[in-house]
């Protein structure tokens, strides 16, 4: 037995969306309701779908081009340093240029690759062209690496040896004290596999290598351990970069402005910082998408209630799309029920509706009339819980709160006038047939 019930409500943005478009579309093409669902929720799935693998090639797009840059400029470097030291004639060479912004396209970075390759050309064409055992050596050491790979630590402390070895007057006996050094150091920077040691720690862990003293090489390798620090200090900060911008890539909609979905994806590549600014930019979008979003699932959720109603073989007039954004009430009631509705009062602030059996003014008060009053709320108490597995299967769903016993509390008599026409049934073809009220007494 129960009298008035109060609930609270939690509304499931993406169900109730589908479960409203279905709804919409199964009365206008005269489907079963639940094909239409399954075929919406399939044709989600695929759409989602689609969207993350062609964010994934664009990421390992973006990924591939910058590493490449990263690679050739390393390799130009240190094929510029190897021919400074060997003499080869590289004045006719152009110097590499700066890299882009990070705000360059695709194309530009590419082109940038492209240059840099013609340079890394250049410059192994002039170290080929030195002769002497010594030059042979650091050929030999260079030719174990490639310019389409990142060299492994051990690549690059081999060719530092073997540069060391080729310049007279520096001390043979130094050279593995000073490559333990710089091994040492190195390791704390806990470089990913295939990733480029960055071109300024490679330019310090030579200068080591190839120091004339212990001293030189002890201040230099202090000086390796600070960039050391700072360049893992900035990985860590690009990782969380990366993530922070992976988790507003996933939320945000497929209507997001394309400048601000190509500058997150940078982040994610690694090229470019989550600056407050960008921070701004996403979180300002994020809440014009939510309200957006909210007052759309609001909308969807009154056309479901006033749809799952009607399936159920209730009666009910017009439900204002604003009824979960401003609140109102709704009165229903099946063929039978004489004066007797439920009536429903939606408060949007507090999340709650609150459900009563009211009866419409004009019957005469007797004992006979409550005894017809306990019957309509023990009838409404049954049917309760069918209305609550509906609206929850379809994106609405109800927490009882508070419920009071039949007759704990009088049926509330109300003035003919505040309930709302019945709207006429639907068409029989587009709803379930309505049930057929049990006789009160």
């Amino acid at each position: 037995m129960s009298g008035p019930i109060t609930t609270g409500y939690v509304l499931t943005g993406a169900t109730i969306a589908i479960v409203a478009e279905a709804l919409r579309q199964a009365r206008a093409l005269q489907r079963d309701y639940r094909d239409v669902l399954a075929q919406l929720e399939a044709r989600e799935r695929g759409l989602a779908e689609a969207r993350e693998r062609h964010r994934a090639a664009r990421l390992e797009r973006l990924a591939a081009v910058r590493d490449d840059v990263a690679r050739q400029a390393a390799r130009a470097n240190e094929l510029r340093e190897l021919a400074g030291s060997l003499g080869a004639d590289v004045a006719s060479v152009a110097t590499p240029p700066a890299p882009p912004a990070a705000t360059a396209t695709d194309a530009e970075w590419s082109a940038q690759a492209a240059t840099l390759r013609a340079i890394v050309a250049a410059l192994e064409a002039a170290l080929g062209r030195v002769a002497g055992d010594g030059a042979a050596r650091v050929k030999a050491a260079l030719a174990a690496g490639s310019a389409t790979r990142a060299p492994t630590l051990d690549d690059v402390l081999r060719r530092f040896v073997a540069e060391r070895q080729a310049q007279p007057g520096l001390d043979a006996d130094a050279t593995a004290t000073l490559t333990a050094t710089v091994e040492r150091v190195l390791a704390r920077l806990a470089l990913p596999a295939g990733a480029t040691l960055p071109p300024q720690l490679a330019s310090l862990a030579r200068a080591i290598v190839l120091a004339p003293s212990r001293e030189r090489a002890d201040a230099l390798a202090t000086e390796l351990r600070r960039a050391v620090q700072l360049a893992r200090e900035d990985r860590e900060a690009r990782v969380r970069d990366a993530a922070a911008a992976r988790d507003y890539l996933a939320v945000l909609d497929a209507g997001t402005p394309a400048p601000l979905v190509e500058s997150l994806e940078r982040v994610v590549a690694g090229v470019a910082p989550l600056d407050a600014a960008l921070r701004r930019a996403a979180d300002d979008v994020l809440h014009t998408q939510a309200a957006e979003r909210e007052r759309l699932e609001q909308e969807a959720a009154a056309e479901v209630l006033a749809a799952s109603l009607r399936d159920l073989g209730y009666e009910v007039g017009d439900i204002a799309a604003t009824l979960f954004v401003d609140g109102g009430t709704v009165h229903f009631h099946r063929p039978g029920w004489d004066n007797y509705h439920v009536r429903m009062r939606v408060a949007p602030q507090e999340r709650t509706a609150h459900f009563n059996v009211v009866r419409a003014r004009g019957d005469e008060e007797n004992a006979e009339r409550r005894r017809q009053d306990a019957l309509a709320e023990d009838r409404w108490c049954a049917e309760f819980p069918k209305l609550m597995a509906t609206l929850a299967a379809r994106g609405i769903a109800l927490d009882v709160r508070r419920r009071l016993g039949a007759g704990e509390v009088p049926v509330q008599v109300v003035d003919p006038s505040s309930v709302p026409a019945v709207a006429a049934a639907a068409d029989d073809e587009t709803r379930t047939a309505p049930q057929r009220a049990r006789p009160l007494g």
